[in-house]
């Protein structure tokens, strides 16, 4: 998993309308980079929830939030217009972003070993620094906290 003082990793993927985006591109101003395991699941959909109801307070502070997980275009638009979702979600389907980000770990679940997306969070400031890790991410508050350390 990436560590406090790495750069932001350079990758290219799909956005939620289909357009390729270079993670580059988001440098500029402070970036919140999070993933989340699937669309529209109770978890996801409360953390992405958290993060919408905050959208002003975030744009306050000049930050950009985007939302990562290995769902496709479809599945993110379906997601965003469900919930009203107005930040970028990134459909990582080759897993690219999430590899280079090292949140691909093995979870268990019922006693069942897969790999997935383990819940983190990636704050870089303008500069494409890395400033803050939330590993494990409890999603109960998450958001805020987020805020907080802008």
């Amino acid at each position: 998993m990436l560590q406090t003082g790495a750069t932001l990793p350079a990758e290219t993927v799909a956005d939620d309308t289909g357009r390729e985006v270079s993670t580059k591109e988001l440098i500029g101003k402070p970036l919140v980079v999070y993933f989340y395991p699937k669309d529209d699941t109770p978890g996801c959909t409360n953390e992405a929830t958290q993060f919408r109801d905050l959208t002003e307070d975030f744009e306050k502070k000049g930050a950009v939030v985007v939302g990562v997980s290995r769902d496709s275009v479809a599945s993110h638009q379906k997601f965003k217009a469900k919930y009203d979702i107005p930040f970028t979600l990134l459909a990582d389907v080759d897993s690219k972003v999430c590899d280079a980000f090292g949140v691909i770990m093995e979870k268990v679940n019922y006693g069942k070993r897969s790999m997935g997306i383990q819940r983190s969070t990636f704050l870089f400031d303008a500069k494409g620094r890395l400033v803050h890790v939330w590993p494990k991410v409890s999603v109960d508050g998450h958001a805020e906290d987020v805020l907080s350390k802008i």
